[in-house]
């Protein structure tokens, strides 16, 4: 009885360690930082920014691709520490089905179809969403930083449908 016990015990420990014996492709190393103050983000009340793409008319998109009522915005950081000095702004929010890039327009009865909305740095280079963007912006400690961005609506399907095209984005920014 007394081998029986130990003969199981050494089975359970050879099993046990066979499947602790995995191959293996690479090697992940995470490293990053937690700082102990960033930048203040002031952009109104709420931490919420308002953009005004205004009211353009569905014949502003003949292909798909077309952009209407392109519209400066700006992020503004302040106070930030000596020890940051770049930053990147991420956007998330939902995609357009057609465009992954793009942000898609809330859908709600009499909303538009067949547009969305493309997000852009200063330099009017595409920024896509969901995704880090390598674009970053110089900051200063001694003044208020203001991050320039545009946002355009895109045609994704011709006809573009008429109704409300708005959407929303919240923005994450990581320092370096």
């Amino acid at each position: 009885m007394k081998m029986n016990v130990i003969a199981m015990t050494l089975s359970g420990a050879t099993i046990l360690m066979a499947s602790n014996v995995m191959a293996y492709d690479g090697t992940v190393i995470f490293n990053g930082e937690i700082l102990d103050s960033a930048c203040t983000v002031d952009i109104g009340s709420s931490n919420t920014l308002m953009v005004d793409l205004g009211r353009v008319s569905k014949t502003a998109f003949v292909s798909t691709g077309d952009e209407a009522s392109t519209t400066k915005f700006t992020l503004r950081l302040k106070d930030c520490p000596v020890s940051v000095t770049t930053a990147k702004v991420k956007f998330d929010g939902a995609h357009d089905s057609n465009d992954s890039n793009l942000l898609a327009i809330t859908q709600s009865a009499g909303a538009a179809n067949g547009v969305a909305i493309r997000i852009k740095t200063a330099d009017s280079m595409s920024l896509g969403l969901n995704q880090d963007n390598g674009y970053a912006y110089m900051l200063s400690s001694t003044a208020d930083n203001n991050l320039d961005f545009y946002a355009a609506y895109v045609a994704t399907l011709v006809p573009v449908l008429p109704g409300a095209a708005n959407a929303v984005a919240n923005f994450t920014v990581n320092y370096n």
